[in-house]
């Protein structure tokens, strides 16, 4: 995923926010951060789920790859929050809207265009491809509205994804969902950055199935 892809921490701008995000899991005891975080830690190196593929966090010299080729700053950025904030509390099953996240109104407005608003209009018409979609990216159906999935961002950090049909007089919509421990282990902005590359993940695989 390109950086002009993820939103919020896209482009050069934001390599000082990515030193800083290595700075602060350096400081971090690693066999609690892989616990924690659910990440394998082999000497140097933690290996962690990310949405259906698997990032390699080298320690040592402060790289970062997914499934082989190299973090994006967005990436980067979102996997050393993760490890580093990841709380010892485990998902409940219960979902929240990213307005009822703390501190979610006032990020709304734009999550709802960007993240939101791209999902109705990528599945209104085609619910039924999200399925599809989402088990390139690990995913699995849930039963909520006419189509939706749960994927798994990280392994703490599962997002649910909803989309109601539309039709010639009537326009789909969608939503996206957190588990309500989310805030537990990112701040809203990051929630905020990882419903863009939810969108784009989700972008990408219906691009490639065309």
């Amino acid at each position: 995923m390109s950086d002009e892809q993820s939103g919020q921490y896209g482009g050069d701008g934001y390599r000082h926010v990515l030193e800083l995000a290595w700075d602060q899991l350096l400081s971090c005891d690693p066999k609690g951060v892989a616990r924690d975080a659910r990440a394998r830690l082999d000497g140097g190196r933690m290996a962690l789920p990310f949405l259906g593929r698997e990032a390699l966090v080298d320690l040592r010299s402060r790289t970062m790859t997914i499934d082989g080729k190299s973090a994006s700053v967005a990436e980067g950025i979102l996997a050393l929050h993760y490890l580093a904030g990841a709380r010892s509390a485990s998902p409940t099953g219960e979902w929240i809207s990213f307005r009822q996240l703390p501190g979610g109104h006032a990020y709304f407005g734009a999550f709802k265009r960007r993240t939101i608003d791209g999902i109705a209009a990528l599945f209104q018409r085609r619910p039924v491809s999200l399925v599809a979609a989402a088990r390139g990216l690990g995913g699995s159906e849930l039963s909520i509205g006419d189509a939706s999935v749960r994927l798994d961002v990280f392994p703490k950090v599962p997002v649910a994804v909803v989309v109601w049909a539309g039709d010639d007089e009537i326009d789909g919509s969608a939503n996206v969902l957190f588990d309500e421990t989310a805030p537990m282990h990112l701040p809203v902005e990051d929630l905020a950055v990882i419903g863009a590359i939810v969108h784009d993940a989700l972008s990408d695989a219906v691009r490639r199935s065309s």
